[in-house]
C-alpha cells in the first residue's frame, strides 16, 4: 500500500475515534505521539479503549498507566493492535497475560464500489430523529448484547449535530431488521456496526445497508472507505471492492471477562 495512503487511513482512524469519544457525555479521546486512549465513562470494556500507534507505545509503563486511569475511574476497557504496525505486539501481551480476541481484516476501498444487486425489498433509511436512534441502539443491542442504557449514551443524539457521524437502519417487512454507521473526514469514511439481526440473515440485509453507506459516502466526495471485517463477513465486503491491508486484533488486560 501507498505510505500516503497508509497515512491517510491511519490518520483516519485517529479522528473516528475522536469524533465518537468526545460526542458521549463525560467521555474524552487522548490523542498523543505514540498512543491514543479513549474513555467513554461506560463499563463496557468495547467502550473504552488504549490504542498504540507505533512500538513505543507499547511497552510496560504505557500499558501500567492506562490501567491506572481506568482503574482510578472504575470502568473496564480493551486494547487495540495493529499487526503490522507493532508486529511483536501480540507475543508482548501475550507474556503480560492479556486476552486475545479473534483478529479482523482491516480492508480498505478505493473510490466507488463495485456494482452488487441489493434485495429491492430491503429498505434503508437514514437515522435522522431521536426514536429512530433509540432504534438503532436496540439493534445493537440485540445483535451484540451490548447493555442498552449503555448505547444509547455511545451514540447520543448530539451525533445529529455532526455530519461526519451519520447512521442507518434497515428495513424489511416493515420491521427494523439491520443498523450500520459510517463516518466520514477529510476523504476518508470508515464502515462500522454493520448487523442483521439472526432471523433475517441472508437475505440481503447487510448488502443493503452497505451499499447505501457507500453511495453517499460517494457522493460526499470520499476517494477510500475502510471498515474492519470478521472472516464470515469477508466475502460480503470483497464482494464491492474491498482489499485487505492489515489485521487488528482486541485484548482484554489480565483479570477483566469480555462478558462482563
Amino acid at each position: 500500500m501507498d505510505s500516503s495512503l497508509r497515512a491517510s487511513l491511519d490518520q483516519h482512524i485517529i479522528i473516528a475515534r475522536s469524533v465518537i469519544y468526545r460526542a458521549i457525555p463525560g467521555g474524552l479521546c487522548e490523542v498523543m505521539p505514540h498512543w491514543v486512549r479513549g474513555y467513554s465513562s461506560l463499563q463496557t470494556p468495547a467502550f473504552n479503549s488504549f490504542y498504540p500507534l507505533d512500538p513505543k507505545g507499547l511497552n510496560d509503563d504505557t500499558l501500567a498507566d492506562t490501567a491506572a486511569f481506568f482503574s482510578s475511574r472504575n470502568v473496564h476497557y480493551m486494547l487495540e493492535l495493529v499487526h503490522d504496525v507493532i508486529p511483536e505486539g501480540p507475543d508482548y501481551l501475550n507474556k503480560r497475560h492479556y486476552q486475545s480476541l479473534p483478529p479482523q481484516l482491516a480492508m480498505v476501498l478505493e473510490g466507488a464500489p463495485f456494482d452488487v444487486r441489493a434485495n429491492p425489498e430491503v429498505v434503508v433509511e437514514q437515522v435522522r430523529t431521536v426514536p429512530a436512534l433509540t432504534a438503532f441502539c436496540t439493534m445493537l443491542h440485540a445483535v451484540f448484547d451490548f447493555p442498552l442504557r449503555e448505547l444509547i449514551s455511545y451514540f447520543p443524539a448530539r451525533h445529529f449535530e455532526d455530519e461526519r457521524i451519520q447512521h442507518y437502519l434497515a428495513f424489511l417487512d416493515e420491521q427494523p431488521v439491520g443498523a450500520g454507521t459510517i463516518i466520514s473526514a477529510d476523504g476518508v469514511s470508515s464502515i462500522r456496526n454493520v448487523c442483521t439481526i439472526d432471523s433475517y440473515r441472508r437475505r440481503g440485509v447487510a448488502t443493503a445497508l452497505v451499499n447505501r453507506m457507500l453511495m453517499d459516502a460517494n457522493r460526499g466526495n470520499t476517494s477510500h472507505t475502510m471498515l474492519y471485517s470478521t472472516a464470515h463477513a469477508f466475502q460480503l465486503f470483497s464482494s464491492f471492492g474491498f482489499e485487505i491491508f492489515t489485521q487488528r486484533q482486541w485484548f482484554l488486560p489480565p483479570g477483566i471477562d469480555y462478558e462482563e
